[in-house]
């Protein structure tokens, strides 16, 4: 049997709604398989995680409140690529935690072993950053987070802090305090 133009368009729309259901179904997340806390429906997006420099001198004053340093000139290099803007303040971030002000923000990437960057301070400082860096286990939801087995800057070793700035942050976050 020949089916008509019509015919074969219904059986098109049919095809699709049926495939479009089953999708539909087959992607619901319920609260008994669902490890990640992730809601149904919900669109993500992949982990990021940050390490939080602060400078600061020998009493423990930030160099950048303090405009020893201005965060809108500060950039960062990492194999030919200038990130930019890395310090944040409330003008560009209304509502900005004080925990991440005056403080330079990078995102982590990178190889296993040692990764540097370049952090230019300003047209006439430039200080390294090395960070050794282990693509850890993936965790639950299946996302592999950095782990940072040492920092060093300018040459010397850093300690390397969790840091949070929202509730579990500290899990994926890092911060050090470099002494200038």
């Amino acid at each position: 049997m020949i089916l008509s133009s019509i015919g074969k368009a219904v059986v098109k729309k049919t095809i699709l709604f049926v495939l479009t259901i089953i999708l539909i179904t087959s992607c619901n997340i319920s609260d008994d398989n669902n490890p990640c806390g992730i809601p149904d429906g919900a669109i993500i997006d992949p982990i990021t995680q940050t390490i939080y420099i602060e400078l600061v001198d020998v009493n423990g004053t930030n160099l950048i409140a303090n405009n020893t340093y201005s965060g809108l000139d500060i950039t960062v290099e990492k194999n030919g690529i200038i990130i930019r803007p890395v310090v944040f303040d409330e003008n560009q971030i209304p509502g900005l935690p004080d925990s991440v002000k005056d403080i330079i923000v990078l995102e982590l990437f990178g190889q296993e072993g040692e990764n540097t960057w370049s952090i230019n301070l300003n047209e006439e400082e430039t200080d390294l950053l090395v960070l050794d860096i282990k693509h850890g286990i993936p965790d639950e939801c299946g996302f592999f987070l950095f782990e940072v087995l040492s920092a060093t800057y300018n040459g010397t070793e850093q300690n390397v802090e969790p840091f949070g700035v929202f509730e579990n942050d500290s899990k994926i976050n890092f911060k050090i305090s470099v002494v200038k």
